[in-house]
């Protein structure tokens, strides 16, 4: 009984997820062509920061439901999340996000649309245990691997790049610092990501 109310508990989380990246991405498709770049932060920002928080706690929850400490960090999914909330950290801005320059650059168009699609495919693919004639190199699939997720990584580069190169008074001298830690590991951590991705395809 219990285990069946968990089964469903975590279907719910992973529809719910779904549909509210496919919402992040239809709301950016209809905000972008009326505001532009320089006004898109004020009608998606928050709503974006709320997603990227929640879905990777939650989705950090239950990786530790299922697969208990140790296993969960065997998982690529959990430096996905504590990636996404990096980016919840270090780009939250959150009283003064309708002027932050980092937000009026494209690259943060490319990673709304991208972390839209690529999570959308990403929480919907986890919602029914797939058959074992199951053929995983589907259209969708090569879309998100080839195209969302190149995308999305090098837009989060791009951001947290210009993110140093804009300081603003959330920053501080530490906090700088981890940046530039990150920046120099996330190619080398998002390519071999990348690389086990496409392996288990």
């Amino acid at each position: 009984m219990v285990s069946h109310i968990v089964s469903k508990l975590y279907q719910y989380y992973q529809l719910a997820s779904s549909f509210l990246y496919v919402a992040l991405a239809s709301r950016w498709l209809i905000l972008f062509p009326l505001v532009g770049v320089r006004f898109l932060p004020g009608g998606i920002h928050e709503f974006l920061m709320y997603l990227l928080l929640g879905s990777s706690l939650l989705e950090l929850v239950w990786l530790f439901v299922f697969r208990g400490l140790k296993g969960a960090f065997r998982q690529r999914t959990v430096y996905k999340d504590v990636n996404f909330l990096y980016v919840v950290g270090v780009l939250h801005f959150h009283d003064d996000y309708e002027h932050a320059l980092v937000l009026k650059n494209i690259s943060y168009s490319v990673f709304i649309v991208a972390l839209g699609v690529s999570q959308a495919y990403c929480h919907g693919t986890q919602l029914f245990k797939r058959a074992p004639n199951h053929r995983r190199k589907t259209l969708l699939w090569r879309l998100n691997t080839f195209v969302a997720l190149p995308a999305l990584y090098i837009s989060e580069f791009c951001l947290l790049l210009l993110n140093l190169q804009f300081p603003n008074y959330h920053t501080t001298e530490l906090l700088r610092a981890v940046n530039q830690v990150v920046l120099v590991i996330y190619f080398p951590v998002a390519l071999t990501c990348y690389r086990k991705f496409i392996a288990r395809g």
